[in-house]
């Protein structure tokens, strides 16, 4: 059985203007961000960055996805496998690294396209222009500047939609395969997106008893997508196999979010899905938010027409489950459990951010006709504006660059502008011209402009955040040249890395003389296996326990430590050789070395690196 409806906004054909504008939106959007991602002089959010550039590096050279030479399938290798091709034709990493960069602002700024067709199912072609602009405007398109799987799940996620709206007006098998194909590749970018499995079986059951209201046409509608049911039966069993034939724990299929299965904290997962909703309201400039509580609220009633009702289904199943699998990530104590940095409980609007085309196609469905009781209407305005206050922001202050950038201004100012105070004053402002933009009926375009200066504004500040953050990740790193152990070292070989952190503690917080490691491994090629002395350094990249007996720097079964001829160690490691090549920003050393390495082992201090951190 096919079910199926057609509207009048789909009805009209594509005009010869509209791919141009969409392609201009791309263009301008692409050179924008790679212009300011270029400004960025190195990695800085280690060791991420790190992890997928190693990933990269080794499906460049037609391995396995590797992380220093121990096979891992623990990350996504989406992003990884779009990298690869830059790291196999690039010798030179600086080079790569500054190709990756415009390739991410392309991709990212590309999210435009499935995010015009899927507004135009619901809107006209000058709105769904309109919510495509928006989408590349977003201030988290600033990661371009950054190797972080965020830049394809956006528009993964955004194609996936697309092909879910898609499958529930048309559900065919061509439509069906279309909608799993879609998820799945988002699956392969980031684990997060399994729950849009979830989201889209959810949104097939809500579109059609909202379009139904009757038990027996609903069940039958669903019948027509028994294609997906199966489809989702034979994985379900197909994972179960693997998962029995591997003799693996079923929440190791889940890769680095198993620990959410393990160790959410359930009574904790209301707040952080209102924290981050809040978080998302904020990020959104208010405006599309409240407009998209307004139609949400109407596209569940029996009056609304097919778009609202389709809207709906998808948006509301999708936020849900995606905010409550991002709740249920924040809920795990990792202070608690692994002796993280204090700083590590944070909003995530880098994975909520994905769920952003919905709410301006909210925005764009609703100024339609801009229909709804004044108490709904003054509702969801006042929902908008409080919500945001309900952020502590003392207590995510540690890294909003990294994860939600919606909050940097408020960081970043946090003496001059009192918060919450001051938030309530500024949404309460967007509030107020909502409402008096919708009382003087007024342009659409008195809604959207705010939203895009509120964007240019905290992009702006985002930025500057972002670009200092790299500058000095740059200067804890190395001094005048990032690939200066391959230019020490040529095509001699590989160099070890000899490291020592305070026994004694299970973790040790990421300091400015980690980045020697991390950064330099990422600009040398010539960098290879790491060794450790004492506490294992931080986030457990894989490395090689050894131990001093004698000087000696031995196994933990006592026998000889393989570290080759060439050894680069940090300042305060004082190894036994001769130095061929020194940072002298950081102190690093490069040594050559005869027979069984000896070292020594100062103080961590020592290092010029560490004045900062």
């Amino acid at each position: 059985m096919s079910v199926r409806f057609a509207t009048e906004v789909r009805a009209v054909p594509l005009r010869l203007t509209v791919p141009i504008a969409l392609a201009g939106i791309v263009a301008m959007a692409t050179a924008l961000h790679a212009t300011l991602a270029l400004r960025s002089p190195s990695i800085w959010i280690v060791p991420d960055e790190l992890i997928y550039s190693e990933l990269a590096k080794s499906l460049g050279h037609g391995d396995l996805p590797r992380i220093r030479d121990e096979v891992s399938f623990e990350w996504g290798l989406g992003y990884p496998a779009l990298l690869a091709p830059i790291w196999a034709v690039f010798d030179d990493v600086t080079k790569a690294y500054t190709i990756a960069k415009v390739v991410n602002a392309l991709v990212l700024s590309l999210t435009a396209v499935p995010a015009y067709f899927l507004a135009r199912r619901f809107v006209t072609e000058n709105y769904a222009l309109v919510v495509a602009a928006l989408t590349v405007t977003m201030p988290p398109m600033l990661y371009a500047g950054t190797l972080m799987t965020e830049v394809a799940l956006y528009p993964a996620v955004a194609l996936a939609l697309l092909a879910m709206a898609i499958a529930l007006e048309r559900p065919v098998l061509m439509t069906q395969a279309a909608a799993l194909a879609a998820i799945a590749l988002a699956c392969t970018i980031k684990t997060l997106a399994v729950v849009l499995v979830i989201g889209y079986a959810a949104a097939i059951a809500l579109f059609h008893w909202l379009d139904t209201r009757s038990g027996p046409r609903w069940r039958a509608r669903l019948l027509s997508y028994t294609p997906t049911w199966l489809a989702l039966a034979a994985i379900a069993v197909a994972s179960g196999f693997l998962v029995l034939a591997s003799r693996r724990r079923p929440q190791d299929a889940l890769g680095g979010y198993s620990v959410v299965l393990e160790h959410m904290d359930l009574a904790a997962v209301p707040r952080w899905a209102l924290l981050h909703v809040a978080e998302l309201d904020l990020s959104l400039a208010v405006i599309p938010f409240a407009a998209t509580l307004i139609l949400a609220s109407r596209g569940l009633r029996s009056s609304a027409d097919r778009r609202e009702r389709l809207f709906v289904a998808l948006a509301a199943p999708v936020c849900a489950v995606w905010l409550a699998a991002v709740a249920a990530f924040a809920s795990v104590p990792f202070l608690e459990l692994f002796e993280y940095p204090a700083n590590v409980q944070r909003l995530q609007e880098r994975s909520t951010f994905m769920l952003a085309p919905l709410f301006f196609i909210g925005l764009a469905l609703w100024l339609r006709d801009r229909r709804g009781s004044p108490a709904l209407v003054a509702a969801a305005v006042a929902g908008a504006v409080l919500l945001p206050a309900l952020i502590p922001l003392d207590e995510f202050d540690g890294n909003v660059r990294f994860q939600a950038l919606a909050l940097v201004p408020w960081v970043s100012h946090a003496e001059q502008v009192a918060w919450p105070l001051g938030g309530l004053v500024f949404t309460l402002t967007l509030g107020v011209l909502f409402m008096l933009a919708l009382r003087a009926r007024a342009p659409a375009a008195v809604f959207v402009v705010p939203v895009v200066l509120v964007f240019a504004a905290v992009g702006l500040m985002a930025h500057v955040s972002i670009r200092s953050a790299s500058e000095w990740t740059r200067s804890a790193a190395w001094g005048t040249s990032p690939n200066w152990v391959d230019a020490a070292i040529g095509d001699q070989g590989s160099v070890s890395v000899l490291w020592a952190e305070p026994a004694g503690r299970r973790f040790v917080d990421l300091a400015a003389r980690h980045r020697i490691v991390f950064v330099g491994e990422f600009f040398n090629r010539s960098i290879a296996a790491v060794y450790e002395l004492g506490s294992p350094m931080p986030y457990g990249l894989p490395s090689t326990r050894v131990h001093l007996e004698d000087g000696r720097v031995v196994l933990e079964d006592g026998r000889p430590a393989p570290l080759g001829k060439f050894v680069l160690a940090p300042c305060y490691v004082r190894v036994a050789g001769v130095p061929i090549a020194r940072d002298l920003s950081t102190g690093a050393v490069v040594f050559h070395v005869r027979g069984p390495v000896r070292a020594a082992v100062a103080r961590p201090t020592s290092c010029p690196s560490d004045s900062g951190s």
